[in-house]
């Protein structure tokens, strides 16, 4: 449990949690409508829920990416990443249990992929990695705050007249 943390460890998972969530936005941003029929495959809920979700989702993730590559909100942040990563399990595991096939799971690009993999679609494989990102997340999140600011501290408190210049 000390490796959780540890300040190196916090700082590692904060920086990849980052650069996951970035690269799980841009793609996105740049492609709502392809990303929404992803979205819609899934079956979680309609066409209108899948555009919401197209359009707000992307937005939240390069919020979040951006809040934790500056250390800025980190623990909040990690708590928003820990809950998107919950609800896309609990979704992967109802689309496996209704036995839908789902080749791209829109995770960080929505173009078509042209083989099948087990590093694509929904499977053991992205239960896997969103289950150790959401231990990252957990970990960022429950981490003391000095742990997670980034590397500019500010202070709120006016200079003492003894140390002013």
């Amino acid at each position: 449990m000390k490796l959780f943390r540890h300040p190196l460890f916090l700082l590692l998972a904060r920086l990849a949690l980052a650069a996951m969530f970035l690269l799980a936005s841009y793609d996105k941003i740049l492609a709502p409508p392809a990303f929404a029929k992803i979205v819609y495959q899934w079956q979680i809920g309609g066409a209108v829920f899948s555009n919401v979700v197209a359009v707000i989702l992307p937005w939240v993730e390069l919020i979040v990416g951006l809040l934790l590559l500056a250390g800025i909100w980190a623990r909040e942040a990690a708590v928003v990443v820990a809950g998107l990563l919950l609800a896309f399990n609990l979704a992967a595991v109802s689309v496996l249990a209704r036995g839908i096939d789902v080749e791209n799971c829109g995770c960080t690009s929505v173009k078509a992929h042209e083989e099948k993999s087990p590093f694509s679609g929904v499977g053991p494989f992205l239960l896997t990695r969103n289950t150790v990102l959401f231990a990252a997340a957990l970990a960022v999140a429950l981490a003391p705050k000095r742990e997670t600011e980034g590397a500019v501290s500010v202070s709120a408190q006016a200079p003492s007249p003894a140390t002013a210049p």
